[in-house]
């Protein structure tokens, strides 16, 4: 995304305002399709400010910045890029004290937005952490054995062809499901997506 920018001038004078970086976020986001941030709905209504949009099935409004590490943060969206860029370009890493210099924001506002980028490295996201009381759970999704060839079928129960799906639910929030690798996935995608502190209600994991 931001790779494509050769210099922090580039990206300034491709991305020159706020509402150039709303426009570029959205294109960036909703690459493969409009969706609701909430509950995943693609019908999705638009309004004339080019920054609110609304779901035609749940009926909720939102910003793009909604379900993702810039929610609920007064600074710019241009100075989130900026700072994408500025650490993507320093290997060695950057101190909070030089990003606030180089994007003119606080000491404490620098160290929020390294906090959250490091979130994202580390998912590969831009989806916020989930918060609160998280509900999550693991299951197979697939065919029924019994219906299967006898020289088809697996050996145990949940094995075979079928998928480990794993899926957070935050309580009023979004929902966030992805194909495991493994069964007992779940507490690593825990660890990285759901932030410190949140209540996570398990089902039994199997094994």
């Amino acid at each position: 995304m931001i790779s494509e920018f050769p210099s922090l001038y580039d990206l300034f004078d491709a991305i020159p305002d706020e509402k150039a970086a709303i426009a570029y976020f959205t294109a960036v986001r909703w690459k493969t399709g409009e969706f609701c941030p909430y509950y995943g709905h693609d019908a999705i209504y638009h309004f004339s400010d080019g920054k609110t949009h609304k779901c035609a099935q749940c009926n909720r409004q939102f910003s793009i910045k909604v379900g993702t590490i810039f929610e609920n943060t007064k600074i710019e969206l241009r100075k989130w890029l900026a700072a994408i860029w500025l650490i993507t370009s320093h290997r060695k890493g950057i101190a909070s004290t030089q990003l606030a210099r180089d994007i003119k924001v606080t000491q404490k506002a620098a160290w929020f937005m390294l906090h959250r980028l490091r979130h994202a490295a580390r998912t590969r996201s831009f989806n916020r952490p989930l918060r609160g009381i998280i509900e999550a759970g693991e299951t197979f999704i697939g065919g029924k054995e019994g219906n299967k060839h006898a020289s088809k079928r697996a050996n145990k129960p949940g094995t075979g062809d079928k998928v480990v799906v794993f899926g957070m639910l935050e309580r009023g929030g979004e929902l966030r499901t992805r194909a495991a690798d493994r069964l007992g996935q779940a507490r690593d995608e825990i660890a990285k997506h759901v932030e410190r502190g949140s209540n996570v209600m398990t089902d039994d994991w199997g094994g």
